[in-house]
């Protein structure tokens, strides 16, 4: 029988993120991007990988004079949080 002590699991970090508080043009970017679904499908929350707010601001950077690029609120808002995520994992919830 294996016994367990606290350094036996690795234990990840999640920051929860209410879809209402998301841009839309956000939300837009975030689409596909999914690393999983919750298994509760009537709720639909979503899971993301930490720096995906660090991967599109990396990305918007590079298309700044492009016709595709967002509004500049949406720029700011993922700029910010790119900034303050500092989990492994991020899930939009329906709250």
């Amino acid at each position: 029988m294996q016994v367990f002590n606290k350094n036996s699991f690795d234990v990840i970090s999640i920051t929860d993120i209410p879809r209402v508080s998301l841009l839309s043009g956000v939300l837009k970017l975030l689409n596909g991007r999914e690393s999983f679904l919750d298994v509760d499908d009537e709720i639909g929350e979503v899971i993301y990988n930490g720096d995906i707010f660090e991967t599109i601001a990396g990305e918007l950077a590079e298309m700044e004079d492009s016709p595709l690029y967002p509004p500049i609120e949406v720029v700011v808002q993922i700029d910010n949080l790119a900034e303050i995520i500092e989990t492994e994992l991020v899930r939009i919830i329906a709250t």
